[in-house]
């Protein structure tokens, strides 16, 4: 589970709180219209934000947690993993340009790995479904 210091990080973000949650709560619905038992990508992606093993290694390499796959499955553990993941994401942008991402460069993060997700044409796609699926669920 996350700790007091990797929860008060995560709101020393450029981004508040309440922005990247309700990213992830499109995110949630593009994914997997928010089902959080699902397994895709041929096997290899789980839970309600589709996780992928390696997002899963990258976080506990990055802040020392100890998540599992599988953790993934649970919701609370995967909004974590997600916000942790993002958080480094945001970071490691913002050392390389000087500036924070925008919405549409976190979404493609998402879908395309956090270290150059935002610069994969193929995420460009996903970022239309997210908007699509954005304007739905919140106007």
């Amino acid at each position: 589970m996350i700790t007091t210091t990797l929860f008060l990080t995560l709101l020393l973000s450029p981004f508040t709180s309440y922005e990247l949650n309700d990213i992830r709560f499109v995110l949630k619905h593009v994914e997997t219209n928010n089902q959080p038992n699902l397994i895709g990508d041929n096997g290899k992606a789980y839970g309600v934000l589709q996780i992928h093993e390696i997002a899963v290694d990258d976080v506990n390499r990055i802040y020392e947690t100890d998540y599992t796959h599988e953790d993934a499955f649970n919701v609370v553990c995967a909004e974590e993993i997600f916000n942790l993941a993002i958080k480094a994401g945001i970071k490691r942008y913002e050392q390389i340009y000087n500036k924070a991402p925008t919405e549409g460069e976190i979404v493609r993060m998402w879908n395309g790995g956090v270290y150059r997700g935002y610069k994969i044409k193929a995420t460009l796609k996903y970022y239309k479904r997210y908007k699509k699926y954005k304007s739905l669920l919140c106007s």
